[in-house]
């Protein structure tokens, strides 16, 4: 299933999008809005698959929009629609998925969801194709150089707004992966999530603390004034491994 977020300010393309693109079942339209200075707000709260984007939409520049939402950590896919064709080879080249001039017609928006499926099923491929490895190593970055770490020196991995922050001893570094991501990939290594913007190596947790709520905090060795929460959603998996 396909998250979908349209963005134009006229109602009736809205509308219009949604009435095609509900005709196909991996689609889930979770949001809409006229308002281009309301995007990224949308976006980071609902965390899509793909974008619809009006490229001249009100008082906001939809392309550099468009290069905004690109440059968070993994992205959703962008289809920019418009009805100039000029602004095409723009939207190529910041790496959007598709483009679609207005008036929409529902065969062309069909080739741009169907492009999308096919690119999106070959990321998954190769992520998979990766997993087949188990690998014991997190290609991670660091003032523009990329290290292979060990992922026995991960203390902890965080979620920044967008960035994903991983915490080792010597220090810390980035990474291309969703905490989704690297939660699928570290569930047979010793990682366990405890937050929606947290996973934690188990063999670095020093002390469980008791919180509000009957949650608890843990504290991570090597880094005293670090206490990382245990959420309700995480609770019952994060107690019945630790046997609390």
């Amino acid at each position: 299933m396909f998250k979908v977020i349209i963005v134009d300010d006229e109602k009736y393309i809205r509308d219009e999008l949604r009435y095609f693109l509900e005709k196909d079942k991996e689609i889930n339209i979770i949001a809409e809005t006229g308002d281009g200075k309301e995007v990224m707000d949308l976006v980071e709260k609902l965390n899509p698959d793909i974008v619809f984007l009006d490229i001249q939409i009100q008082d906001v520049n939809g392309l550099l929009l468009a290069r905004k939402i690109l440059d968070r950590n993994n992205p959703p896919y962008i289809i920019l629609a418009t009805a100039y064709n000029e602004y095409a080879i723009q939207g190529f080249e910041i790496n959007v998925a598709d483009y679609i001039l207005k008036p929409f017609s529902e065969e062309r928006l069909k080739i741009a969801i169907d492009r999308i499926k096919k690119q999106n099923q070959k990321k998954n491929k190769n992520f998979a194709e990766n997993e087949e490895f188990d690998l014991n190593k997190l290609c991670v970055f660091k003032n523009n150089r990329y290290i292979l770490m060990d992922i026995d020196e991960i203390q902890y991995i965080e979620s920044i707004k967008n960035d994903i922050v991983v915490h080792a001893r010597d220090g810390e570094y980035h990474c291309n992966y969703s905490l989704k991501e690297l939660e699928e990939r570290f569930k047979k290594k010793k990682f366990i999530r405890t937050h929606k913007s947290y996973i934690v190596n188990i063999d670095f947790i020093n002390e469980i603390i008791p919180w509000f709520n009957y949650t608890y905090k843990v504290k991570i060795k090597e880094k005293e004034n670090i206490e990382i929460p245990v959420s309700r959603n995480y609770l019952k998996k994060f107690k019945k491994l630790l046997g609390i």
